[in-house]
């Protein structure tokens, strides 16, 4: 048999297997990565979308302001009742109307919190979605690029055994 015939037929197989082995390790990193991101986005939403939205800064600032503005509210109108001489049933309505914003400004709130939810809801399917693409992406990759190997390497060996068989015919004279 003809050492170059040996010599191309064990280049081919050994760089097909070296080319299996470095494709394994990259496709370990990616899907390490993809773990890591899949675990960093669940992580992201059950911080977002399952904390207490009234604890988000936006919130407080809303509160406090409500808190403060009542305040004043209520000092201006003890005040008024003590210079008018308001009858306790005007100082309690004036109580229920700040009662009833209260609870207006938390209703409110409790739906800028829902709305937040879908939100974050939403951005997380789709980030979860983009990660799932990007993985059956590698998949297919891989598929391909496992096949392409697999043929390359049956290739070698088919020409290393066509090559082998060929030397060892006698010559027709």
């Amino acid at each position: 048999m003809d050492p170059v015939s040996i010599a191309s037929g064990v280049i081919g197989l050994g760089s097909s297997i070296f080319g299996a082995i470095n494709a394994h390790r990259e496709q370990k990193k990616m899907e390490n990565l993809r773990r890591q991101q899949q675990a960093d986005n669940k992580s992201w939403y059950n911080a977002n979308a399952l904390g207490d939205y009234t604890q988000r800064a936006d919130a407080q600032m809303l509160l406090r302001n409500l808190r403060e503005n009542l305040s004043k509210q209520n000092r201006v109108a003890a005040n008024t009742a003590v210079i008018t001489g308001a009858t306790p049933e005007q100082q309690a309505a004036q109580k229920e109307q700040a009662n009833s914003v209260i609870t207006n400004t938390y209703a409110n709130l409790g739906a800028m919190g829902q709305q937040y939810r879908d939100k974050v809801t939403d951005r997380y399917l789709e980030r979860k979605s983009s990660i799932e693409d990007s993985q059956y992406q590698t998949m297919q990759g891989n598929l391909n690029n496992y096949s392409t190997l697999f043929n390359n390497s049956i290739s070698s060996l088919a020409n290393l055994a066509s090559t082998a068989a060929a030397q060892k015919k006698p010559a027709l004279s």
